[in-house]
Order: structure tokens, then sequence, then C-alpha cells
């Protein structure tokens, strides 16, 4: 194919100086760094995770194999640590059943100390705390104010309290019925 070029020779100078680009080494050479080094980075940074990641699940595996190892110790210090709670808690009943055990025979000796002649006693209760009922009969209101002087100053008792004292017949005779109301002490030493 031939061609034909009728264009005037000056115009022929200007299109070939616009067809030809000049290119600066600059212009080239900073995207392709600024590329690199990012790639560079990229890079570093993936191969640090991976290292990371390697190294955990080394670290993984080797605490799962350490628990696999020490899983019967475990277990056995488990069992140990439940039968201590259990073999805790029966030593607490029986402190409770021994700290508890003398302290009725003790209250009935005090109260037992604190009656003077001429005063019987009728019933005596407790409720599940340190409150005493105490009831009897007597000939006067006299030993009925003896009894709770006596009580007062027994260190077993407080808050000595008289509910009612009132005339009343048994077997014919003219007695004071009277029920009174008083806190046990916590025996001394006792927790």
């Amino acid at each position: 194919m031939i061609r034909v070029n009728l264009l005037p020779r000056e115009e022929k100078a200007q299109r070939k100086a616009a067809a030809r680009v000049d290119f600066k080494v600059g212009d080239v050479v900073l995207p392709v760094v600024i590329l690199a080094a990012a790639a560079l980075v990229i890079t570093g940074a993936s191969v640090s995770q991976r290292t990371r990641m390697a190294n955990l699940e080394r670290s993984i595996q080797q605490v799962e194999s350490e628990s696999r190892a020490l899983a019967p110790q475990i277990a056995r210090v488990n069992q140990l640590a439940q039968e201590r709670a259990e073999l805790d808690l029966r030593m607490g009943i029986i402190t409770k059943l021994e700290k508890g055990r003398t302290q009725s025979v003790r209250l009935m000796d005090e109260l037992a100390r604190c009656v003077p002649d001429h005063l019987w006693l009728s019933g005596v209760s407790q409720d599940g705390s340190n409150h005493l009922q105490v009831e009897g009969v007597t000939y006067s209101n006299l030993v009925v104010s003896d009894f709770m002087s006596r009580i007062e100053r027994s260190g077993l008792f407080s808050n000595v309290e008289l509910s009612f004292a009132e005339r009343g017949q048994v077997s014919e005779k003219n007695v004071v019925k009277f029920q009174m109301s008083c806190t046990v002490s916590p025996e001394p030493g006792a927790n």
C-alpha cells in the first residue's frame, strides 16, 4: 500500500514532535519505587502475621498437650477439694453440736441455782433463739422478786422481764402463779 502525505513540511515536523513523548526518569522511577515500598510493607506485614499465627498455633498445641497430660492430676485435685469441702461441712456440724451440747445442761443448772426456797418451776421453754420463758408457782410476790434478782445477777441470763404474776389456788392453797422471760447470754469464749 502506498501512502502519500499531502501535508506541508512544517506541519509534518510539528506532528512528529507531538507524537514523540519526552519521558523523564523521575516520572517513571518515583511511582515504581512507591509501589515497590508498598508491596514490601504489605509482604513484610503478611509474613509477620503468618509467623505470629504459626507461633500461636504451636503454643496452643503445646498448652493443649500439657493440659491433656495434667488432666488426671487436675481431676484428682478437684476430687480432693470436693472431699475437703464435705469434710469441712461435717466438722462444722460436729463443732456446732459440740458447742451446744452442754449449753442446755449449764442453762438448767444455773436456773436451778437461782430458784429460792418455796418456789417451784412448772415450765421452762426456749425458742430457736436465745429467748427463755419460765413459768412457776410460789407463795409470795417477794419470792418471785427474789428469783428475778438472782437470775439478773447470774452471768448466763439478761433482759429479765416479768410477763405476769397472779393469785391462784393449787390444792386449796393460795399461791402466786407467774411467767417471766429472759435472754440467754452467750457462753464466755463461745463464738
